[in-house]
């Protein structure tokens, strides 16, 4: 029988818990853009303008970084702590950065 450690577990469910939380995040963030008319038609009106285009590369990055441990830790299965330690942070930053975000757009919109 394999006695799995303690820090497996807890790695384990942190990934899987921020991981399910950054979808959901997600999923609520687009949903008063697809019921709601009127907000659609609001933020059709709605232009962000930055000076520096080299804004948006630290963003990409961590979306791709996010995406790329997501593909290695779904298929490891959540098995190597190493990797869950690291979609854990990289999915906090993701969603904290996702937070900022929404607090900025949020007076735009509404």
């Amino acid at each position: 029988m394999r006695v799995t450690s303690k820090n497996h577990t807890i790695s384990r469910f942190i990934a899987k818990l921020l991981v399910r939380l950054l979808i959901l995040l997600l999923l609520f963030s687009m949903a008063p853009l697809l019921v709601d008319r009127q907000l659609a038609g609001r933020a059709e009106h709605v232009y962000i303008y930055l000076e520096n285009k080299w804004a948006f590369i630290f963003p990409g990055i961590l979306f791709f970084s996010f995406m790329v441990l997501l593909i290695l830790t779904l298929r490891k299965k959540y098995t190597a702590t190493d990797l869950n330690w690291m979609l854990s942070l990289n999915t906090l930053i993701l969603i904290l950065y996702l937070i900022l975000l929404y607090v900025r757009l949020y007076p735009l919109l509404f």
